[in-house]
């Protein structure tokens, strides 16, 4: 015989061990020296006969031949019809077929003749599932636990089949075994605290997590969910002890300090907003254009830029000084430049931001304003008015801008061309009017 064969049917008789337990066999006197030969045990022809026929259905199962398989079980059946091992295979060979009536019928018969095997009864689960059946599944999954108290697996198992029929508080009440069995456990906690979400009780959903981060003092991530969800309730204040509650960990936190500075606006408190912003846009680990974003979000707000604008300011000037010149921050820069009315520095930044990337019209926009509020630059407004067309040419703005100048220059064929594209996009703006009678004044 083939040395691949032999291993093949060795590794069979094993498996076939595995389902049937070995039930068959039983040693007739058990001894505690080790070293004494164990006794022979006897086995009937019968049983020989029925051990072959399942290694044989378990090979062609192996090979992929469910139909062969099953026809060999159904003989073993037919001489033994309560041999719980062929019920349990038949079953098994049947869900892969997906004949899940079939497959439940057997399993079940199998689950009946040997209520004990944990093999037999995740099967039967798994057939439940598949069928939709969730009170069997609850049932089944209960059964399980039951038996095998110790694997916590199972528990999460039953858990979710509790919530296949959409009892939530069953769920929740499988996860208070599991933590009152081994204790507060990341897993538990952040399912219940979903759980509770689900049944719109928020308030018992936090108390799952202050339990997890009173367990873990050492990660942040609790305290920071906590904040955000004390901060979405506007309790700013519980908000507050969670951020500090990280910042004691992590003091340098950029993230902390401007959630913090956000958290102080909301309440008012202008000066401890500033120093948490300025905390957190100073990190070297910020981009640039990530801390002219910030800066501008939070000038926003009339209050902050009513009493730090100026301060603001000169922060984001100092933070640019090393920045590249063009880079992502450079659009937002040029926005805090013009909006103090610096034309010919916000117009520098934007030029430089469009020449990199000029995917974003906005910038364009903002460029063509402040380059028409400066007196000498008529050329280069132009020009970029000539690519903002060519770029977005259903923004109306650029084509406003070239109106202008063609009129100023006495080319009125292109003038009156730009203004017709203006007044397509723009029919009612008065603006636009007013330039269009301008224009038609101008070239008699």
């Amino acid at each position: 015989m083939k040395k691949s064969q032999y291993a093949f049917i060795v590794i069979n008789l094993f498996l076939l061990c595995m389902v049937c337990g070995c039930g068959s066999r039983k040693a007739a006197v058990k001894s505690d020296n080790r070293y004494q030969r164990k006794p022979i045990v006897e086995v009937t022809l019968e049983e020989l006969e029925t051990e072959n026929l399942m290694v044989d259905g378990m090979t062609q199962q192996q090979l992929g031949n469910g139909r062969e398989a099953i026809g060999i079980y159904q003989k073993v059946l037919k001489r033994h019809p309560a041999y719980a091992p062929a019920q349990f295979e038949t079953g098994k060979v049947m869900l892969r077929m997906g004949w899940l009536d079939s497959a439940l019928y057997y399993t079940q018969q199998a689950c009946q003749n040997n209520d004990s095997n944990v093999w037999y009864l995740l099967q039967l689960a798994h057939i439940y599932e598949r069928r939709q059946e969730g009170k069997n599944l609850v049932a089944t999954w209960g059964r399980i636990v039951k038996q095998h108290p110790d694997v916590v697996d199972y528990y999460y198992s039953l858990s979710n089949a509790y919530l296949m029929t959409g009892n939530i508080a069953g769920g929740i009440e499988v996860l208070d075994r599991v933590e009152k069995r081994y204790g507060v456990s990341e897993t538990v906690s952040l399912q219940k605290q979903k759980l509770w979400d689900a049944l719109h009780q928020p308030a018992k959903g936090r108390k799952e997590l202050e339990k997890l981060a009173a367990a873990l003092p050492n990660d942040t991530r609790y305290n920071a969910i906590l904040a955000e969800s004390y901060m979405n309730e506007k309790a700013y204040g519980k908000a507050l002890q969670y951020y500090q509650a990280i910042l004691t960990h992590h003091p340098e936190d950029e993230n902390v300090h401007i959630a913090m500075a956000e958290c102080y606006l909301a309440m008012g408190d202008m000066e401890r907003t500033y120093n948490h912003l300025r905390e957190g846009v100073c990190n070297p680990r910020l981009e640039c254009k990530t801390r002219l974003m910030y800066i501008n979000e939070f000038l926003r707000h009339e209050s902050f830029f009513e009493h730090y604008a100026r301060r603001m300011f000169q922060l984001a000037d100092s933070l640019t000084a090393t920045c590249p010149k063009g880079g992502g921050h450079a659009f937002h820069y040029g926005l805090m430049l013009a909006g103090q009315d610096r034309y010919a520095e916000a117009a520098e930044q934007l030029a430089a931001y469009v020449e990199n990337d000029n995917s974003l019209y906005e910038a364009w926009d903002a460029l063509l304003i402040c380059e028409g509020m400066l007196e000498g630059h008529d050329d280069a407004l132009m020009e970029h008015a000539h690519r903002a067309a060519e770029l977005f040419p259903l923004h109306p703005r650029p084509y406003y801008v070239l109106a202008e100048g063609y009129l100023k220059r006495g080319e009125c064929t292109q003038a009156l061309e730009n203004i017709k594209r203006c007044l397509t996009l723009m029919p009612n703006d008065p603006n636009v009017k007013e330039l269009n009678q301008k224009i038609k004044e101008g070239c008699r």
